[in-house]
């Protein structure tokens, strides 16, 4: 094995146990216990996204093991080569690196930018002064339903992805 392909085995391994330890604590524990406490879960999660900048490393990991999931496979299938790809362990590598892109992409075009809104909206909420308008408030609740669907769906790509990367 060359230096290259140990370098992104490693990093692929490691981004994504972090990227996936982080979908499944925050679907499972993180979002629930922020909708239990209503309003003081708005100022929770702003500080685990804002000070904290939890979703930072999320995309960070997100991006790493994805690149370096993608040159992996790159290399692993001899450049996609199609009798690879239609092998056992090639079909169930391709059915995770397909679950995966579809998590990352659904990370950078739902859950990252809904979880930007949220924090604003917080920061918005917190810095007025006053208790929260209702539109606040029912949109704080949108935010936080399209952030637990959204969650849901990547947790359970991701959950795929690590079956199927685990099985190949």
């Amino acid at each position: 094995m060359n230096i290259l392909f140990i370098t992104l085995r490693a990093l692929h391994i490691i981004a994504g146990t972090f990227w996936v330890g982080a979908a499944v604590v925050t679907t499972a524990f993180l979002m629930p216990t922020a909708r239990a406490f209503g309003p003081e879960g708005g100022k929770f999660f702003q500080f685990i996204l804002g000070k904290q900048r939890m979703s930072n490393y999320i995309s960070l990991s997100a991006i790493l093991t994805t690149l370096a999931g993608t040159a992996f496979y790159w290399i692993t299938s001899g450049g996609l080569q199609t009798a690879w790809i239609l092998t056992s362990a090639g079909s169930i590598f391709t059915i995770g690196s397909i679950t995966g892109i579809l998590a990352a992409i659904l990370g950078g075009v739902v859950t990252a930018p809904t979880a930007e809104r949220m924090e604003a909206l917080s920061k918005e909420m917190q810095s007025a002064g006053a208790p929260p308008k209702p539109e606040q408030l029912a949109q704080l609740l949108e935010f936080q339903k399209r952030l637990g669907q959204a969650g849901l769906w990547g947790t359970l790509l991701l959950v795929i992805t690590v079956v199927m990367m685990a099985i190949g």
